[in-house]
């Protein structure tokens, strides 16, 4: 696969951000991403796109992301115009904003692009008229301060980027899922998880937001995610045990009932064995 780095765009590496609007009259060559996110608006036309070798066509008011190691390219273009934003997972850090905590976000910038590298390519965000005026007015907006490079212009882009975002994400209706789409249907079950992780939670219910069985479900989150759900969940519980250990005042043993784990002890173990040291010990460093 031919990966096409970030750098090719831009090479400021302490703000990995890069927006274009894009006119194809041939066809894009078959490429991947060198660890960026690409998002994908278009603007008008259409074209084939292709992915990981399968062919989908797509329209004006398309949306969808492509993530890293996913090869892709278009072809057969007609009057094709796209917006391409490409970003580092780390430019925004995205999961750590409430956003996070929406279907709609982990369908469009968590499970599609994850889907992507690993099963047929899966785009269910289409803008409709109204829609799609009120994303190209931000994303005219976006570019304008992108280029204009006036005084401000990084943390304006950052805003204006996270105001694109969540509005995609509460445009994105994971209702109209059908059940072919695989792990992207696991999106309400990880919204869930992201605002009620401090609670106890059963795999049968959680596979009952996305509406498959306790296996399929165990199956298709570890596909998504790399681990089993108690341990994703544990993974939140504990990266919010470091925020509250480093930022607050709090006890061991009130970290540890905000996180989830009633019982102190089993918790301070538990963070010994994941991370070679105490909660207290990591306070203090």
């Amino acid at each position: 696969m031919f990966r096409m780095p970030l750098g090719a765009f831009t090479q400021d590496e302490s703000f990995p951000f890069y927006i274009h609007f894009g006119e194809h009259e041939d066809a894009v060559f078959l490429h991947g991403h060198d660890n960026y996110f690409e998002l994908v608006i278009v603007m008008s036309g259409q074209a084939v796109h292709i992915v990981d070798g399968e062919r989908y066509r797509i329209e004006k008011g398309d949306v969808f992301v492509i993530g890293p190691d996913t090869e892709h390219g278009y072809e057969a273009p007609e009057n094709f115009h796209i917006c391409n934003v490409m970003f580092r997972a780390r430019f925004l850090d995205l999961q750590s904003y409430d956003i996070a905590q929406t279907p709609g976000f982990q369908a469009l910038f968590v499970l599609e692009p994850q889907r992507s590298r690993s099963a047929h390519f899966t785009s269910h965000l289409k803008l409709s008229a109204t829609e799609f005026r009120r994303i190209a007015d931000m994303l005219h907006r976006l570019c304008d301060e992108y280029y204009g490079r006036e005084a401000g212009w990084k943390t304006m882009v950052r805003a204006d980027f996270l105001r694109l975002a969540v509005t995609l994400s509460r445009l994105y209706d994971t209702d109209k899922i059908g059940t072919g789409a695989g792990i992207v249907k696991l999106a309400p079950a990880l919204a869930y998880i992201e605002t009620h992780y401090q609670e106890e939670l059963s795999v049968a219910a959680l596979a009952a937001m996305s509406h498959y069985s306790d296996r399929q479900f165990i199956r298709l989150f570890r596909e998504a995610t790399g681990c089993l759900p108690l341990q994703y969940i544990t993974r939140l519980r504990m990266q919010h045990a470091q925020e509250l250990l480093r930022t607050t005042d709090l006890s061991v043993s009130e970290v540890a009932a905000c996180c989830g784990y009633p019982d102190s002890s089993y918790f301070s173990r538990l963070f010994r064995r994941l991370y070679g040291i105490t909660p207290r010990r990591y306070r203090q460093m």
